[in-house]
């Protein structure tokens, strides 16, 4: 496949997997329950990891770099005491670090 094409089904799988399955509950609860939070991070690594896997890309530092990178980029946003940024700023940085862990996956 092309480079661009993996991008690009990485990202799609992203976008489902980071807002698509995560509901209005979970956003909002993630950063005061541990459990929330490891929900929606085992779901967002398990989708992109099946993606790496159907590319034949996947091997298991990935899954380690996208589970703990996942959940220190989130844990960060959620625990933030001050909101107001927390729909532009913080959303730009928090995306803007995904997309480096999935280009990670790339190498």
């Amino acid at each position: 496949m092309k480079i661009f094409t993996l991008i690009l089904i990485l990202f799609w799988v992203h976008l489902v997997a980071d807002f698509v399955l995560q509901d209005d509950f979970m956003a909002q609860n993630k950063g005061k329950n541990r459990f929330l939070m490891f929900v929606h991070i085992a779901l967002w690594t398990g989708a992109i990891c099946l993606a790496l896997n159907c590319m034949g890309l996947f091997v298991w530092w990935k899954f380690a770099m996208l589970l703990v990178g996942h959940f220190v980029i989130d844990t960060w946003k959620a625990t933030k005491e001050d909101k107001t940024y927390a729909l532009t700023r913080d959303l730009y940085i928090d995306q803007a670090l995904h997309f480096v862990q999935l280009l990670l996956c790339l190498i």
